[in-house]
């Protein structure tokens, strides 16, 4: 399950990279995105940092990317350390998306 996260995380990040490289702004669209949401200890305030931001991505015209959030981070029961597994495969997919290692 976090696997998926993990790969839905690494995917986003990458698409975000490749489609903003002409612009330069990529990693640090990344960047941006890993700062807002690493420091929020709860998931309905992760969940809505997250959320807010691939919507910043996805409307404003100056990025028009095809990001959104995975469906199974909006079903999951992100309770106590299923949050934060949840939250560790995030952050560990767009960290290493801007590394560009892929790790397991």
């Amino acid at each position: 399950m976090y696997n998926v996260l993990y790969s839905w995380a690494f995917a986003t990040a990458k698409t975000i990279l490749e489609k903003r490289k002409s612009v330069g702004d990529g990693e640090d669209l990344v960047r941006r995105l890993i700062f807002a949401i690493r420091g929020e200890e709860t998931p309905g305030r992760f969940l809505d940092r997250l959320s807010t931001m691939l919507a910043e991505y996805r409307t404003n015209r100056a990025f028009n990317l095809n990001v959104s959030v995975h469906s199974m981070l909006l079903t999951m029961d992100l309770r106590g350390d299923s949050f934060h597994y949840a939250k560790a495969a995030v952050l560990a997919g767009f960290t290493d998306a801007l590394t560009g290692e892929r790790g397991e």
